[in-house]
């Protein structure tokens, strides 16, 4: 196994738990923009604390040009956590295939890259976003 592929696989743990614990808050009534605004704070004071224990320094040199880059990855998480969170809250949705359509963002990342950054598809990615799509479209059928 490869150490990418082991990261891949304890970020789907952790996000699959991530997904559950987002659901433990809202049925206890914690939801919308306070839920997200705890958890991307909490989250932040812990990146930031395994940066400091691991030493490592902060990028000051590569951020110069990346504001509105750091500025688009925070709107678009926050708003997108916030639309989860309601998703998952309202009737007639499950959380999984609430947390299941939107886990399949690679998908919108992969075709903005094409669009935007010039990056190409393989055959066989664009397979796998035809069986993404494939995916969503059998979960969503009721």
């Amino acid at each position: 196994m490869t150490q990418g592929l082991l990261f891949a696989l304890l970020s789907l743990l952790l996000y699959g738990v991530w997904g559950f614990s987002y659901k433990l808050l809202s049925l206890k009534g914690i939801q919308g923009e306070w839920a997200v605004s705890l958890v991307m704070l909490l989250g932040a004071v812990l990146s930031a604390m395994i940066a400091l224990a691991r030493a490592e320094p902060f990028p000051f040199d590569r951020i110069g040009g990346g504001w509105l880059a750091l500025g688009l990855v925070a709107v678009s998480g926050a708003v997108g956590n916030i639309f989860l969170i309601k998703a998952m809250s309202a009737p007639g949705l499950s959380s999984g295939v609430s947390l299941a359509v939107s886990g399949a963002y690679p998908l919108v990342a992969a075709l903005l890259s094409y669009l935007f950054l010039g990056e190409q598809l393989t055959g066989v990615q664009v397979i796998g976003i035809a069986a993404i799509v494939s995916g969503l479209g059998l979960l969503l059928l009721n």
